[in-house]
């Protein structure tokens, strides 16, 4: 059987794995290795399956070590979850993995799983979609104004509206990718519109790239879309001030998060970990954010999602009055936060990171 279709298995415990190895054999060229075993051979292979856990930073490193080469040759990297938790997939995709599949599932499963992978020669079917991705894009900036202004009127905030934005960046997000998104969201002028938009489609593309379920994709991409609401309620001078904020700025600035989230708490239709994101989006782990200094136990997985998200939009704006950091330095920058960010998130969202600081082509970026 030709490299092309042979697989390589990477186990921490190979006893476990060999009955997988064994089974795979009868329909590709299957290799297995032990985690801390040397590669003898460099011959190219279809596809990497690692049957590790996430558990231990020494065998993350060891996996990652083995996984290097795979990845610069864009090998699909299939990881076998044994808890299935958001902390382990977010380390497998930190190491590089295109593919998570539960480690219960049965062999015959892994094969279907595999097998578009494989023969990647079969033309993907796309579903027509009546909407293009700057439509999408146009549709959640306008969903977004409408939320925003209610907020500022002191008016209901429309979940409905809120579900129609969220729909529409996650729809934007898989057709026309982040830097799209980007590239359309960096033309609007209004500074809050532009890093709330930013924000929602980092956290919808990072949210994607974790392969998180659907459900899962949806509160990720709608509570990023709602962080900055109480913003609606900060005077403009401030909010839209160029210059240095006063120290009686920054204070009634930081009063934000507490007032999105009683705006919203208030009506009652809002899940606890939207209103916890909303609340605790400024939070860092070394107890040095606001508006409580909480330490790293004490914020939750999502509420680090989309701190990192903020975080990174907050340096990529465009303004007229400030250079603007390139996607690539912010991310450097992200990596140095180590400590008041997770690390692992941050080394999981570097795919985001670099899909933003590849240009898009011309020819998709269909202003409407």
């Amino acid at each position: 059987m030709s490299s092309d279709h042979a697989i390589l298995l990477i186990s921490d415990r190979p006893a476990r794995s060999q009955e997988l190895a064994h089974r795979l054999g009868d329909r590709y060229a299957c290799r297995m290795i032990e985690l801390y075993e040397e590669q003898t051979t460099a011959e190219p292979v279809a596809a990497v399956i690692t049957d590790v856990g996430f558990r231990h930073p020494t065998d993350i490193e060891r996996l990652r070590h083995h996984l290097l080469r795979p990845r610069e040759m864009a090998v699909p990297i299939v990881a076998l979850l044994q808890d299935h938790s958001h902390l382990e997939r977010v380390q497998a995709v930190a190491v590089g993995a295109t593919l998570l599949l539960p480690a219960d599932l049965s062999v015959s499963e892994i094969c279907a799983a595999l097998a578009p992978i494989i023969r990647s020669t079969i033309p993907r079917v796309v579903p027509a979609k009546s909407l293009t991705p700057a439509q999408d894009i146009e549709r959640a900036r306008y969903q977004f104004g409408t939320i925003f202004s209610a907020a500022a009127r002191g008016e209901r905030v429309s979940k409905a509206s809120v579900d129609n934005a969220t729909a529409s960046a996650m729809a934007a997000i898989a057709e026309g990718g982040i830097r799209h998104w980007l590239d359309v969201v960096w033309t609007y002028d209004e500074a809050t519109y532009q890093h709330c938009l930013l924000v929602t489609g980092l956290a919808a593309a990072f949210a994607a790239g974790l392969q998180f379920a659907k459900n899962d994709q949806e509160n990720v991409t709608r509570a990023a879309l709602l962080h900055d609401l109480g913003k609606a309620k900060i005077p403009l001078a401030i909010l839209n001030k160029s210059g240095t904020l006063t120290s009686e700025e920054i204070t009634i600035m930081r009063t934000h998060a507490r007032i999105g989230h009683e705006l919203l708490r208030g009506q009652g239709e809002y899940e606890p970990e939207i209103l916890e994101v909303v609340l605790r989006h400024h939070e860092l782990l070394d107890g040095s954010g606001y508006p409580d200094g909480l330490v790293g136990p004490q914020i939750n997985d999502l509420v680090r999602l989309v701190t990192i998200c903020d975080v990174y939009a907050a340096l990529i704006e465009r303004r007229r009055y400030k250079q603007a950091m390139e996607p690539a330095a912010a991310f450097k920058i992200l990596k140095e936060m180590e400590g008041k960010l997770e690390g692992a998130l941050v080394r999981a969202f570097s795919q985001v990171a670099e899909s933003a600081a590849a240009p898009v082509s011309h020819d998709r970026l269909e202003l409407t």
